[in-house]
């Protein structure tokens, strides 16, 4: 039956240490080798085929392992076709999908862009990288699948333009993305109206008939620069540490006014109850008004 597999090590996060007990648990009821459940995933120049090797890694519990591995796994360690064949995927996706938010956790510290605070295609794309973190991070390859099931394919390069802030993704596009990322039908409808509003700025503004205004304050070219300039101003001071984690550009704002108040108070406190001392000729110049006005 082969040498026994070593435990997962202690340092090992929680979610990936249930996914590897899941995957040795499959092994040991079938009771068969990593060399015969490599046999099962098909011939060796097959696509879904995969080595004794890297079955073995995928249960080892030192790193995360592709999905396809992990359904490939989950196959082979019993009859093909069968229900319990497809309730072993559903598992082992649900136990995957779960230790992939857990490592995906550290880069989503924080909070997002409120949608309303969405205005153009960078941040629209890292606000879908986001949301991909949350899904669990799928490959690019998998995020072309999904999307080709769902009835809209978008290919790999596509999407890699579309979450990188490229290119705008048209409403067919957005909606196979956002399946593919497990967002609800009601959020979905939120990034569709951020989707509109971002192709209504990049529209030439048009000016209103009464007089050199704008009908909108958002098309006016001088409010457009002012919010460009604040979201690098915004993002400077992240990457600076200027603003923290879990704080919005407002939180920050308000925090620095708060502290502009508290120094403007200590420093009136300080100059109310520290008068200057007199000098001499100060001091000569009152006792001489004094002598002048007490009558002779």
């Amino acid at each position: 039956m082969g040498r026994p597999t070593k435990p997962v090590a202690a340092a090992t996060s929680p979610r990936l240490r249930t996914l590897a007990a899941y995957l040795r648990q499959l092994k040991d009821d079938t009771r068969t080798t990593y060399a015969t459940l490599s046999e099962r995933t098909g011939p060796p120049n097959a696509p879904g085929y995969r080595g004794a090797s890297t079955l073995s890694q995928a249960a080892r519990g030192t790193h995360l392992p592709p999905l396809e591995t992990v359904l490939a796994y989950a196959r082979a360690a019993g009859d093909p076709g069968s229900h319990s064949t497809q309730r072993r995927e559903a598992t082992a996706l649900s136990l995957w999908k779960a230790a992939a938010i857990e490592k995906a956790r550290p880069h989503l510290a924080g909070r997002g862009r409120r949608t309303r605070q969405v205005r153009t295609p960078a941040s629209l794309g890292q606000e879908l990288t986001r949301l991909r973190l949350r899904a669990g991070r799928p490959s690019y390859s998998a995020i072309e699948k999904a999307t080709k099931a769902d009835g809209h394919r978008v290919s790999r390069s596509t999407a890699h333009l579309i979450l990188n802030g490229k290119v705008l993704p048209s409403r067919e596009q957005l909606s196979a993305l956002l399946k593919a990322f497990d967002v609800s039908v009601v959020d979905a409808a939120q990034w569709h109206a951020v989707l509109d509003r971002v192709e209504d700025r990049r529209r030439p503004p048009e000016p209103t008939r009464r007089g050199r205004g704008y009908a909108c304050a958002d098309a006016d070219p001088a409010v457009q620069e002012y919010l460009e300039r604040r979201e690098r101003d915004e993002e400077i001071k992240r990457r600076t540490g200027q603003i923290h984690p879990d704080e919005t550009y407002e939180d920050y704002e308000e925090r620095m006014r708060e502290r502009a108040f508290q120094q403007q108070t200590s420093d009136d406190w300080l100059y109310e109850d520290c008068d200057e001392p007199e000098d001499e000729a100060q001091r000569q110049a009152r006792a001489a008004e004094q002598a002048a006005s007490e009558p002779s």
